[in-house]
């Protein structure tokens, strides 16, 4: 997007030369007219946009390559000297708006947005400033701890997300093998790890009281702007999915025992086929997966494939996993060129299909909400961002030719894979959900009360694993939830929408084309509705009532079972 306010020489790392341009906003006089309290606002927007993408960026370089020490060096500098910046000066730009007289001329454009403000401005404390750029910090300390991790198996250096794909293997001995060796390394780890969290936690408690609120709970559902439902709704969702997915899950789980001959699984039982057939390797490089999604896009709506298509030729997917790159995958904005990014660790999966699906479908919804004339409104709400990435996983699965030809039997055993991970996924967003309320309903507590209330909710939601002689791994399989640690209270957003993208897939299977074009209409308008009204723009109803899982989730089992 071309600059009108921002200079195209920035220096962006100096914090005086970015302190001007906030200073210029804060001090400009605005007379009483909505049109130039608009400009000032896209003014305001577009250095937003442009701190923002290098903030994106160097975040990017530094979790491509968690060993290099200058992209290391380039996003503490930026979260050191210029976040601060950022933060102190949003504090005072929103009071300058919230108090200009035009203002309530733009709220047909701006309301949503403006209520943010407001409540921005009710949790900002200076004290807060420091605090985050320490967050920020330990986040990128921990991600350290984990993009080192690898184990020499099978005569070589492998990554966590490499050693995954031994779990798939038929060999129940190897898949026992590398199962141990993983978390015999992951464990090696767990004291600088608790370490870690004691450290954010300890941030995080001090950030909630500084913004008076009562603990971090009642903060963070006020930050993330969680005007529609409440602790109490999820807690709800909880009993919902113990009551109605559990049984689905010990049942799923039962299955796969009496198919393996097995009278109960091991966690090394959980991913390799039940049948005995050899993993599917559905493609052989990071750029062959990327063209046959392409494909799958291609096929089923002429525009996801036009934006998958521009992703690829602009290399903005980084899809394969090796050592020293941090775990996990995301999709990121960068908001002054209006373009999205991909990072993801595959090794050669079946899963690796849905993961690329899934972030594809954040993508799209960047390009979608590309018009969206302020930068507040190019930031989505998380349940329904996810809606956007779990419905490309439901809606691909539609055509795996791309993948597996005219083979029927590997289509519907990757068909039912993502099925049952529909099942498996409402208890574990329950699990990770409660834990964190429970821990930051919880001021004082230590590394071991952590693993006892890991514990007791693993009890709870127990669908049939046996741990025996695992008892320290499944004291501490929280400890893979990288959510709990970089994105506190970040994760119940996946049950959510989940309950949307089943919607949207049943949507997708009565009208393709209505389905998609509903869909990307939604996403076009970016967090200028409230969720709710993005979720009826989608023509799906924001409910994670039983009256809605329950039905959403037989469709699901009559699936698996036929």
């Amino acid at each position: 997007m071309k600059r009108t306010y921002v200079p195209e020489n920035l220096n962006v790392d100096d914090a005086h030369e970015v302190s001007k341009l906030f200073r210029h906003l804060l001090q400009r006089e605005i007379p009483v007219d909505s049109a130039k309290l608009r400009q000032w606002i896209m003014d305001w927007s577009e250095l937003e946009s442009v701190l923002g993408e290098v903030s994106c960026r160097r975040y990017v370089a530094m979790t491509c390559n968690t060993a290099d020490e200058e992209a290391a060096k380039a996003y503490e500098s930026f979260v050191e000297n210029i976040q601060p910046v950022m933060n102190e000066y949003d504090d005072k730009l929103n009071k300058k708006l919230v108090a200009h007289p035009a203002k309530d001329a733009l709220k047909g454009e701006f309301g949503e947005w403006f209520k943010g403000v407001q409540v921005s401005l009710d949790l900002f404390s200076p004290d807060n400033i420091p605090l985050e750029t320490e967050e920020n910090k330990e986040i990128q300390a921990y991600q350290k701890i984990t993009g080192g991790m690898s184990v020499e198996f099978e005569g070589k250096t492998q990554t966590m997300q490499q050693m995954n794909t031994y779990i798939e293997r038929t060999d129940r001995e190897l898949r026992e093998r590398a199962w141990r060796t993983m978390w015999e390394r992951r464990l090696k780890d767990k004291e600088a790890l608790d370490n870690s969290f004691d450290n954010l936690f300890s941030i995080r408690k001090q950030v909630a009281s500084n913004a008076h609120c009562k603990n971090f709970i009642d903060y963070i559902f006020l930050a993330k702007h969680r005007f529609d439902y409440s602790p109490a709704d999820c807690e709800a969702f909880h009993e919902s999915i113990e009551k109605l997915v559990l049984p689905l899950q010990k049942e799923m789980y039962k299955k796969r025992a009496q198919k393996m001959g097995l009278e109960r699984l091991r966690p090394w039982d959980l991913n390799v086929d039940p049948q005995d057939r050899a993993p599917l390797k559905p493609y052989s490089s990071g750029d062959e997966l990327i063209e046959k999604v392409d494909q799958i896009f291609e096929s089923i709506h002429p525009q996801a494939g036009k934006w998958a298509r521009e992703m690829q030729a602009k290399k903005l997917i980084d899809p394969d996993s090796r050592l020293g790159k941090a775990p996990g995958g995301y999709q990121i904005g960068f908001d002054e060129s209006r373009l999205p990014f991909i990072f993801m660790n595959s090794a050669c999966t079946d899963r690796d299909i849905y993961t690329l699906l899934h972030e594809s479908g954040h993508s799209f919804h960047q390009f979608a909400l590309a018009d969206q004339p302020i930068f507040p409104y190019r930031d989505v709400p998380a349940e329904f961002a996810e809606v956007a990435s779990m419905s490309m996983e439901l809606i691909g699965m539609s055509n795996l030719k791309p993948f597996y030809g005219d083979d029927k039997e590997a289509i519907e055993r990757s068909t039912l894979g993502e099925l049952e991970d529909v099942i498996w996924l409402f208890p574990w967003v329950a699990s990770v959900d409660s834990f964190q309320h429970r821990l930051y309903n919880y001021p004082e507590h230590t590394a071991s009360d952590r693993s006892d209330i890991w514990t007791e909710i693993m009890d709870r939601y127990d669908a049939g694993v046996d741990y025996t002689g695992l008892e320290a791994v499944r004291r501490n399989l929280w400890q893979k939830q990288l959510h709990i640690f970089e994105c506190p209270f970040y994760y119940i957003e996946y049950g959510i929408a989940q309950i949307g993208a089943l919607q949207v897939w049943a949507n997708f299977k009565k009208d393709p084309k209505k389905a998609i074009d509903d869909l990307f209409r939604a996403e076009s308008l970016g967090s200028s509705r409230p969720v709710k009204e993005l979720f009826e723009a989608a023509n799906i109803k924001f409910d994670f009532s039983p009256r809605t899982l329950e039905p959403l989730m037989q469709v699901v089992w009559d699936e698996i079972s036929r």
